[in-house]
């Protein structure tokens, strides 16, 4: 399914950020749910405690220690590898209604998402200038997306077809038959005095 992206609507800078902003939000409620429910489990006694933020520096590696840096390394690539790779969108890139395709126009897959991850750490190691790129670029493409072959594109706006001039008026069915009338306009009554 090839579709020619010369007139989709890109998504800005400025919306992408925004979104960005709402998925480090989620991400961030998450941790801290995740670490209070932690941290009250322990409290409680129902498991070991992290260790973390207790003084106790002794702990290290235990098996709780690595399942819990498990989680709080693999969820953010779980997040966005997989919301990526089954609709194309993060939580907020549905907020803002965007979506991440290939140039291409056809939807992402796994992998594609997990190298547009990995293209994150480029625009990080630039100093951001990386994601700063899509301000400038043509169209609004970042350096993961530049090198990932990805566009960001709007859903709230209908794709044009280019190659379609658009119908100013519907074909004539019978010439003979005369012409309905307009419709009457909306805010006029259905019978109005003469």
């Amino acid at each position: 399914m090839e579709r020619n992206t010369g007139h989709l609507p890109y998504a800005g800078f400025w919306v992408r950020a925004a979104a960005r902003v709402v998925d480090l939000v989620l991400i961030i409620a998450t941790f801290n749910l995740i670490y209070l429910a932690d941290r009250l489990g322990s409290d409680a006694g129902w498991w070991a405690g992290s260790g973390i933020g207790e003084g106790d520096t002794g702990d290290g590696f235990t098996p709780s220690n690595v399942l819990r840096g498990m989680f709080f390394l693999g969820f953010p690539i779980f997040y966005y590898v997989y919301l990526h790779g089954s609709c194309g969108q993060t939580f907020g890139k549905m907020a803002l209604k965007i979506k991440v395709i290939n140039e291409d126009g056809t939807p992402l897959d796994y992998r594609k998402a997990f190298l547009r991850w990995l293209g994150y750490f480029l625009c990080d190691l630039t100093f951001n200038i990386g994601y700063l790129w899509a301000a400038f670029d043509a169209r609004k493409q970042g350096l993961h997306d530049k090198v990932c072959k990805t566009l960001v594109i709007r859903t709230d706006v209908p794709l044009s077809d280019p190659g379609k001039e658009p119908r100013t008026q519907a074909p004539a069915e019978d010439a003979s038959r005369p012409a309905d009338p307009p419709p009457p306009a909306l805010d006029t009554p259905g019978n109005p005095p003469i």
